[in-house]
């Protein structure tokens, strides 16, 4: 097993150090090669045929090697649970250099430490949805009387919003202005198609057992909030015929008066906004339907709506259950900024002179062979959309680490200086913490902003308005992950600290290794600079790309139809499965043309000399999605991407070069009808 080999590793090298020389035994202990390549064999099936599966050749015996383990699923879950159970450990120690940001972040973990059991129901009684009314179902059950006359769905909607819930009923969000990255604005927007998904009785029966309602209640209101979700998805197909449009709230209060917006605005940024605020609104049919929808329905159904999907998602804020790791786990999404910093600083600072180096060694090769992708021009784009698609590479930059490099302690206990942490009150504290972040969203409003980013010798991204760019960052990324991301309106890969570990990543690991692993994962993250998406952002982060003129492109619209096909089986989103495509293809090039002067015949591993140099990209790289399902593990919170088995074999089933090095026939699993190509 890859952990308990490195701990082993690691405790023979100390006592053979501290052994005297005349006892000490003469051989060494194994190197971090020899301890990947005897993984490497140890997590495969050699008795399967690589050509129909090679998801079970590469990975057949990882869950066997892995089957006391049931914190983790997969290699990323490896590096997360890792990285939670060091940061835990320095936690639980009583050193004095615990002060300030520090004392927040230990006061946070043992308040959640200390709660048993784990009770959705405090939240409820914590947060009100009106200041004038409470929630339904506990004044059946005699708390605050329930007053139907005065509930109001919008008001209920803005307040939970104070508290990070997003996208029920209406999404709001802060994001940079579509025109001029560097300032924010106000979207108002439907929410996303998978936001509306019907969550299901079982899931709500499920939440409302939790919070104390009996079988039969909990069936009852599962049941109307059931039926009133299903009208409420399909409210999705409405098309936007007015498209967004920017103005003020005084003329929105006019253009659409069925909802009170200057209201609404104001719970979010206070007493201050005015009508002549402005916000940019979209799908403006869909906010007329929804208010026809609501006024038909009984205030109570509504009112119950908005409370599940409330603790729904503060089920996902909150520890899976009461346990060490997992109180890191819900640390981490709550204090994500101050999280990132404390793990660069105690396990991240010593690496990262070369560590920093490599990386970006590494990513700054794949943007040149890309380059030469796009001055080859297969889409035979005309030359301006070419230097277009050129300068935004050339500006896309890599960050490692979540949080601003070169910034004091002070900077962070400024960050959260309002926020009073109480040591035997999780629940306050995380309603804390969650308003925080998003008031923290919001100020961007206001903030000035000079530069957009410098640039650090080590060619770390430094943003001059530090606490906007990263708390721009944050609003779409899941802290307690280690997953890389790109940010679209910033140009910029971030790759937080944690994902910089073995086996990702290791300074001593084989090159073809760095290029599977890590390098596929960057170049899969700058792709999506290039994807459907991607396209209509330029070098800046600002939406004028040259969309247009590349979706109107004949070869770029079959190959996104050739992806789409394979959805049905696969992701929910083509930009993923468009990113896995291209990405390996250009590591896979990056890593076999890095030296114009390579043989023809590439020296074979000493240590795996059975295999080529590419067939061992093509098992490191699958060796990457290598994992296990098990009931008590969280589901995947990337459900854009397909199941792991599958992005292996359609990803390597769609690249020739893999059928050529493995000997596979046409007929075989492992090579498509039909290949897909876009860049």
């Amino acid at each position: 097993m890859l952990k308990l080999s490195l701990i082993a590793w690691l405790l023979f090298s100390l006592a053979w150090r501290t052994t005297p020389t005349n006892c000490r035994q003469t051989r060494p202990p194994l190197s971090i090669q020899q301890l990947l390549a005897r993984n490497l064999q140890s997590y495969m099936d050699t008795t399967a045929r690589p050509c129909e599966n090679f998801y079970q050749y590469a990975c057949g015996r990882w869950q066997q090697q892995h089957i006391d383990q049931l914190e983790f699923g997969d290699t990323l879950g490896l590096l997360d649970y890792e990285l939670n159970r060091r940061v835990e450990q320095l936690l639980r120690r009583n050193d004095t250099e615990f002060n300030g940001v520090y004392q927040k972040l230990r006061i946070y973990y043992r308040s959640c430490k200390k709660v048993k059991p784990y009770n959705l129901k405090k939240y409820l009684q914590l947060i009100q949805p009106c200041f004038e009314s409470g929630w339904y179902l506990l004044a059946r059950n005699g708390a605050r009387n329930w007053q139907a006359s005065k509930f109001d769905w919008l008001a209920a909607i803005a307040k939970l919003r104070l508290y990070g819930l997003n996208g029920v009923l209406i999404k709001e969000e802060v994001l940079p202005r579509w025109d001029e990255s560097n300032s924010y604005s106000i979207y108002l927007d439907k929410p996303f198609l998978v936001e509306t998904a019907p969550m299901g009785q079982g899931a709500m029966i499920e939440l409302l057992l939790d919070i104390g309602q009996t079988k039969r209640v909990a069936n009852e209101v599962a049941r109307q909030v059931d039926a009133f979700e299903l009208q409420l998805h399909r409210l999705q197909e409405l098309e936007d015929d007015e498209g967004p449009k920017e103005m003020q709230l005084g003329y929105l209060q006019q253009y659409m008066p069925q909802l009170q917006w200057l209201d609404y605005i104001r719970q979010l940024r206070g007493p201050d906004a005015g009508l002549d605020s402005t916000v940019i609104i979209q799908n403006i049919p869909y906010m007329r339907a929804l208010c026809q929808l609501l006024e038909r329905l009984p205030r109570e159904t509504i009112c119950n709506y908005i409370m599940l999907r409330f603790l729904a998602f503060l089920k996902l804020q909150g520890p899976a259950e009461i346990s060490r790791p997992e109180c890191v786990a819900s640390l981490r999404r709550a204090m994500p900024l101050a999280l990132s910093w404390f793990v660069g600083e105690h396990f991240y600072a010593r690496q990262a002179a070369y560590t920093d180096a490599a990386v970006q060694q590494l990513f700054v090769r794949l943007k040149q062979r890309f380059d030469h992708v796009i001055r080859e021009n297969r889409l035979q784009l005309e030359p301006p959309i070419v230097l277009a698609l050129r300068q935004k590479l050339q500006a896309m930059r890599l960050q490692v680490g979540n949080s601003p490099r070169n910034s004091s302690p002070e900077y962070y206990e400024e960050y959260y200086e309002r926020v009073e942490l109480h040591p035997h009150n999780f629940y306050v504290n995380q309603l804390s913490l969650l308003r925080l972040n998003v008031e923290k969203n919001h100020e961007q409003l206001q903030a000035v902003r000079l530069n957009v980013s410098t640039e650090e010798p080590n060619g770390i991204v430094g943003f001059n308005d530090v606490a906007g760019n990263s708390s721009h960052m944050l609003a779409d990324w899941l802290g307690s992950s280690s997953s890389p991301f790109y940010v679209k309106p910033r140009n910029v890969i971030v790759v937080p600290y944690g994902f910089l570990q073995v086996p990702i990543y290791h300074r001593n690991m084989s090159l073809v290794q760095q290029y599977a692993v890590l390098g596929f994962t960057l170049a899969h993250e700058l792709l999506h600079g290039f994807d459907s998406s991607g396209i209509d952002y330029d070098n800046v982060g600002n939406i004028m790309g040259p969309s247009e003129e590349i979706a109107a492109n004949q070869r770029f619209m079959q190959g996104l139809r050739c992806m789409q096909q394979e959805l049905a089986t696969g992701s929910r989103s083509l930009n993923e499965k468009l990113a896995d495509y291209e990405g390996l293809r250009l590591v896979y090039d990056t890593y076999f043309n890095m030296s114009s002067g390579r043989t023809s015949v590439e020296p074979r591993d000493t240590l795996l000399p059975q295999f080529s140099q590419r067939q061992l990209f093509f098992i490191h790289f699958a060796q990457h999605f290598c994992g296990k399902v098990h009931r008590k593990l969280r589901p995947n919170s990337y459900m854009e991407h397909a199941v792991d088995e599958l992005r292996v074999i359609q990803s390597l089933a769609n690249f020739e070069q893999f059928s050529r090095e493995f000997g596979c026939e046409r007929r075989t699993k492992m090579q498509s009808k039909q290949r897909c190509r876009l860049w």
